[in-house]
């Protein structure tokens, strides 16, 4: 009865560890997420296109790079003429993925790092004044934290994002509310 107990034990040992894992790993590829957005707490409101490269490194973790591109909506506001406002950002970072339990919502936290350049010129042109020009261009650093929800389970994804500035760190968070972005697109899974 004891070598019986033996010999299946071994079998059992053996075709346990003659399985072999798959050479494909269980982790996606890097994903693409375009999308289209507001900066709407500043004047004058800012349309903006971005792009979110993640790619995960290992179990949850990620890393990431946003790139936004933002332009003012209304160009004629309270007698003042904007003849461009843009704004430009690049940032890395890296983060976590927590998932629900059928892995159709996803929720990534970035800490993000970088650089952002804000250009604008505007004319006051109010009746009876002389008309004024401003003209500004400025590079500052882009601190801040991106949360981006992704919903569906293939391929391709449903994304909101929200982007919370840190930066400038005095007067935090009043200092920064005007940067707070909201983005919503597309995300396109590629595989390993």
């Amino acid at each position: 009865m004891r070598n019986h107990f033996l010999i299946c034990l071994l079998l059992l040992t053996a075709s346990a560890s003659g399985q072999t894992p798959s050479t494909r790993s269980s982790l996606p590829g890097l994903a693409i997420k375009p999308a289209i957005g507001v900066l709407p707490w500043g004047l004058p409101v800012k349309g903006l296109a971005s792009l979110l490269l993640e790619y995960p490194i290992k179990g949850n973790w990620v890393v990431g790079s946003h790139t936004m591109l933002a332009s003012a909506v209304a160009k004629n506001t309270y007698n003042i003429e904007t003849n461009y406002s843009l704004q430009f950002s690049q940032k890395f970072g890296a983060g976590y993925t927590m998932t629900g339990p059928q892995k159709f919502v996803r929720l990534t936290v970035l800490a993000m790092g970088g650089v952002r350049r804000v250009a604008f010129k505007e004319t006051l042109d109010y009746p009876g004044l002389e008309k004024i020009t401003t003209k500004s261009s400025t590079v500052l650093p882009d601190v801040g934290l991106l949360l981006d929800w992704s919903l569906g389970r293939k391929r391709h994804t449903f994304n909101t994002r929200v982007y919370l500035p840190f930066y400038p760190f005095e007067g935090y968070p009043v200092s920064t509310f005007q940067q707070i972005s909201i983005e919503v697109g597309v995300g396109i899974q590629l595989a390993r």
